[in-house]
């Protein structure tokens, strides 16, 4: 009895060998798996982070871009109203010298 049970403990160690070694066989790839699968994560995060940045700095390009439109609009604006100004002085001195021309004649 106490010989089949030493052969029965054997035989349960070199069962749990045998399992311990498949189970680390099997779980080697699973562990590859991980590694890739944080790796493609941190990949991807740190992608994330680059388009984060450019969408931030496109938006003040874009918030600049604006400012200098509306700059430029008013400028025209008051460069249309100077202009409709020395129109008007420019028909009025007109008007001046035919007047003046007139009298001569």
């Amino acid at each position: 009895q106490e010989e089949n049970t030493a052969d029965a403990q054997k035989l349960g160690l070199a069962k749990k060998k045998e399992l311990t070694k498949r189970s680390a066989a099997e779980l080697k790839p699973l562990q590859s798996m991980l590694e890739s699968s944080r790796a493609a994560n941190r990949a991807s995060v740190s992608e994330q982070q680059r388009l984060e940045k450019k969408i931030d700095a496109d938006s003040k390009t874009i918030s600049k871009l604006q400012k200098t439109i509306k700059e430029q609009a008013e400028q025209i604006e008051s460069l249309k109203v100077d202009q409709e100004e020395n129109t008007a002085d420019a028909q009025k001195l007109g008007l001046t010298k035919i007047k003046e021309l007139t009298k001569r004649s």
